[in-house]
């Protein structure tokens, strides 16, 4: 046994040598590069529209839901990001990109009364919670795009919730 030890020593004195990282140093094995943090972020905006009066009756307002989630993993984001109003034309989807200065640029898949459709969309992190992008679409029935990112204006901050 002490021979077979005495032979593979020189081979293990070689690899530790060379600073490769044991799996034990916060890294999965195999990999050169530690793993990035995740982090997850909830905003929520819930109003409520002005009562409806039929006749003699008045009925309450019903309430719109704006609800994003925001996943970061390094410089990537992803996300589920749904627009719900009281009444009609729910739009329900996910989005997937990339942050840089703590704005979101990311293709949005999206599904509205039954239809599919593709958009770009823009948010911004703000200490106040995140803002959402608007601007002047270009582009066909599959996709949409902003015309010019340059010129988008952003709305009034959702507030961020606890996930």
């Amino acid at each position: 046994m002490i021979p077979a030890i005495r032979a593979l020593f020189p081979a293990w004195l070689l690899l530790a040598a060379c600073g490769i990282p044991a799996p034990d140093q916060g890294q999965a094995p195999g990999s050169a590069h530690p793993q990035p943090e995740t982090e997850t972020r909830c905003y929520l905006r819930v109003t409520k529209n002005p009562p409806v009066v039929v006749d003699a009756d008045t009925f309450p307002g019903t309430p719109d839901s704006l609800y994003v989630r925001v996943d970061l993993v390094g410089e990537l984001a992803n996300g589920v990001y749904n627009w719900l109003p009281g009444e009609k034309d729910h739009i329900t989807g996910t989005f997937t990109g990339s942050v840089s200065d703590n704005v979101i640029t990311a293709l949005y898949t999206y599904h509205a009364e039954g239809m599919a459709g593709q958009q770009e969309v823009i948010f911004r992190m703000d200490p106040n919670g995140l803002r959402v992008a608007t601007g002047e679409m270009t582009g066909n029935d599959s996709l949409q795009v902003f015309k010019d990112k340059s010129a988008v204006t952003y709305s009034d901050p959702v507030p961020a919730v606890p996930c």
